[in-house]
């Protein structure tokens, strides 16, 4: 191994992990280098440096620019074929509009990333920072909801964490997105 290799092995640690981040905010991605710098004996300032010496760019912004060249696919069109084959699979009878949000506030307030109230015709769907996969098992877990709504299953105060129509929801939207995941890969970003 060339003494290169040695001074190269941070940085191309730290590219490796980046694209898996959950969020590429700066704390996060901060977060990722102190460990990574940690792990080498290195400062944190010598991997930002020995990475954009490496990389041409900062780990920031190098990692958006990676995400982006991943990101070629209409991810609201893709969203809204899978409801459509969701609706299909499920029986949905009526034909609920997805909304589509990027309003942190709101999934953090309430700690959820999708939501349907019964008798209204809408699902909302938190769609900012999150894989494919899971905002399609998120369309899916609330399709399921509706579906159960149209067969009277859901009665006043059924909804709660580990009731029986969650579980049934979280098996059939974890089922279900195999399912097409197997015809249609690109939902695995």
């Amino acid at each position: 191994m060339r003494a290169s290799d040695l001074s190269e092995a941070p940085a191309i640690d730290l590219a490796k992990r980046l694209p898996s981040l959950k969020k590429h905010d700066y704390n996060t991605i901060q977060q990722l280098m102190r460990g990574v710098a940690t792990r080498h004996r290195i400062s944190h300032g010598a991997l930002r440096d020995l990475f954009v010496k490496q990389y041409g760019n900062t780990p920031d912004d190098w990692v958006k620019s990676k995400l982006d060249e991943n990101s070629n696919i209409d991810v609201e069109a893709e969203i809204h074929q899978f409801a459509e084959w969701a609706k299909k699979v499920l029986n949905v009878q009526s034909n609920p509009e997805l909304e589509l949000s990027n309003d942190t506030e709101e999934a953090q307030d309430n700690h959820h990333t999708g939501g349907h109230t019964q008798g209204d015709n809408k699902i909302w769907v938190y769609v900012k920072n999150r894989n494919l996969v899971d905002i399609l098992r998120t369309v899916f877990h609330e399709l399921v909801h509706v579906r159960q709504g149209e067969i009277n299953m859901i009665k006043p105060g059924d909804s709660y964490p580990g009731s029986p129509i969650e579980v049934m929801a979280d098996m059939l939207a974890g089922k279900y997105i195999k399912i097409y995941g197997e015809k249609h890969h690109k939902i695995f970003q």
